[in-house]
């Protein structure tokens, strides 16, 4: 049977704490007192179970004649508290407006909301946000959507922080979609820590050449989002969208593919 690394994680965890406090417990006990969330199965306690036994971390005591789940569970070595997940999370939008059921697989795969993701990845910035996203329409600050953006992106302001980003086709759609971070930059006198770029080029006769598709928020060159959601109302509370938090070297070699865009775009004044 293979676990969920999120889900032995958490069994361990509660197992080591219940045992602490008890000393002993039947396995019959210890399905029974779970309450917490994740939603977590039987049959998954009882694996982790005989794989701590098996792994020398619990005993299980049986005497003759009784049911399996009455056998007596004792701790024999501390559990392991670190199980290596890796260093990238996945990142779900959820529809709000239908019942799909991610909220449960969400808490068992230890899976980031879009939006808290985006807030999270704004507010550990320090020097540079790099944000690649084909529409930046200003509903994604709707009351209903995402409003505490203009709070995130305005501390970052405040910090010193720059913020690059890179878009498309603004050539005929003009400021509608970017006027709201352009007037949130004016406003707080930060018009020079705000880079826009438009990517987006066309033939002779009007026919898309190339542009930009990609949707990407990078914290320094630290952390980063790649993934299918966008600055837009719709990718967050109403479409089923994915991506990644990643960390580590690999968001150097984004930065670069990032930069390197950029460079092939125009500077939106």
């Amino acid at each position: 049977m293979k676990i969920n690394q999120n889900i032995e994680k958490t069994i361990l965890q509660y197992l080591q704490e219940y045992l602490k406090r008890n000393e002993s417990a039947t396995v019959k006990e210890l399905i029974e007192n779970y309450s917490a969330t994740p939603t977590i199965t039987e049959s998954e306690i009882r694996h982790v179970i005989l794989d701590a036994a098996a792994k020398g971390f619990l005993n299980i005591s049986k005497s003759n004649g009784e049911p399996r789940d009455q056998s007596r569970v004792f701790l024999a070595e501390p559990l392991p508290s670190h199980i290596e997940t890796g260093d990238v999370k996945v990142v779900i939008s959820k529809p709000r407006l239908r019942e799909l059921g991610l909220i449960n697989i969400q808490q068992r795969n230890d899976q980031i909301d879009t939006i808290d993701c985006f807030r999270i990845l704004i507010d550990s910035s320090v020097e540079v946000i790099r944000i690649c996203s084909p529409f930046m329409q200003s509903d994604v600050v709707d009351e209903d959507a995402f409003p505490e953006l203009i709070g995130c992106i305005s501390n970052a302001f405040d910090r010193n922080v720059k913020i690059r980003i890179l878009t498309r086709d603004l050539k005929t759609r003009g400021d509608r979609e970017i006027a709201w971070i352009r007037k949130l930059a004016k406003h707080l006198k930060k018009e020079n820590n705000l880079t826009i770029i438009d990517y987006h080029l066309l033939d002779g006769t009007g026919k898309i050449l190339s542009s930009t598709h990609a949707k990407l928020i990078i914290s320094d060159e630290k952390r980063a989002y790649v993934g299918s959601a966008e600055f837009r109302k719709n990718s967050l509370i109403a479409n089923f969208e994915v991506g990644c938090l990643l960390s580590g070297p690999q968001v150097t070699g984004l930065c670069e593919i990032f930069d390197t865009m950029c460079a092939k775009g125009t500077i939106w004044k």
